[in-house]
């Protein structure tokens, strides 16, 4: 169906998932549709919602112009999990929900199974998600098979529609690395499990991704053997994709999009089992086999690699799949 005006509603910040939205609008935009960006949070009145924002610097290479706000017959009003609280603000135009992160729509992941259950409460209780039972009628994107599970599970029908990374990433497998016996973490996902790593083997490098720059941030992916997420696994994570352009080696946790195979396409003896303590002595063996011969153990992602860079076109097919093409995209 073509619609005569797709907004996607974004929330401010530089994280995958406003990443995202611009990506979509771009490739909306290429297929000739009218699409558009509007940055949240509005103004206190929640309309007329046009208060204008900057762009954000790394998201100026995609063309995401930002529109206003219109709700009629015959648009389309796209909004992430996180702000499903504006669905019941749309009154005549379809609306749809793109779930990028299922976590994120819990307002899970603090690391404290108390502290979610609060925030789940909480979060349903001042309307800041709109429960699912109340989102048969709306339209649904997931992001990750992980995401599409889960809402099969609750009897929502969706559409996969995932992302990609941007050409900066894709080229790095191209580039000569110098590998260093490190293992990169992010210090926001997991890091209970990555702790007791730390501290089980003091002696191996490990050097956290924190408060960095991309430059960085790729200078060290592109140093590091390995990288690790015992993370939540929400969706499909930007930030092991990079890593393995980047020539890292990648092991994981069995957590969320982790454990499905078309999410996370890396052998399975790299996603180690951490709901006990054995996953320890397991990650010991592995980073020391790795450290001692990385070449055969780089080559082993090799497959993960090739699908990382086909991701682009399979997401141009998902749009068009699903929203159709008004003018074909120059090739």
């Amino acid at each position: 169906m073509n619609y005569k005006y797709i907004m996607l509603c974004c929330p401010q910040g530089v994280t995958g998932g406003p990443e995202a939205l611009h990506q979509l609008v771009h490739v909306l935009r290429e297929y000739g549709h009218a699409a558009y960006i509007l940055y949240y949070p509005f103004d206190k009145s929640y309309y007329p919602f046009d208060k204008s924002f900057d762009c954000p610097k790394l998201y100026k290479r995609y063309n995401a112009p930002q529109g206003q706000w219109r709700d009629e017959q015959g648009d389309l009003i796209v909004v992430p999990e996180v702000a499903t609280w504006i669905l019941p603000l749309i009154k005549n135009a379809k609306a749809a929900v793109w779930w990028l992160s299922v976590d994120n729509y819990f307002r899970a992941g603090s690391g404290s199974a108390l502290r979610d259950l609060v925030r789940r409460y909480k979060t349903l209780l001042y309307g800041v998600r709109m429960p699912l039972s109340k989102m048969q009628s709306y339209r649904h994107f997931a992001q990750s098979c992980f995401a599409e599970t889960f809402l099969r599970k609750h009897k929502l029908r969706s559409q996969l529609l995932t992302d990609y990374l941007s050409d900066e990433h894709l080229l790095r497998s191209e580039m000569p690395h110098v590998k260093r016996d490190i293992v990169a973490y992010n210090p926001r996902k997991g890091i209970a499990r990555t702790s007791a790593l730390i501290s089980s083997y003091p002696r191996c490098d490990f050097r956290a991704i924190d408060g960095m720059t991309n430059g960085e941030v790729a200078q060290l992916l592109a140093e590091a053997k390995v990288y690790i997420d015992f993370g939540h696994h929400p969706g499909k994570d930007r930030l092991p994709r990079e890593a393995a352009m980047a020539g890292c080696c990648v092991i994981t946790g069995t957590h969320g999009a982790a454990a499905y195979a078309e999410d996370v396409p890396i052998p399975n003896r790299y996603k180690l089992d951490d709901s006990t303590g054995e996953y320890i002595r397991q990650f010991d063996r592995l980073v020391a086999s790795i450290f001692g011969d990385y070449a055969s153990h780089a080559a082993e992602f090799e497959d993960y690699r090739r699908r990382i860079q086909e991701e682009p076109e399979a997401f141009r097919q998902q749009v068009k799949s699903i929203f159709g093409e008004i003018f074909a995209r120059e090739r």
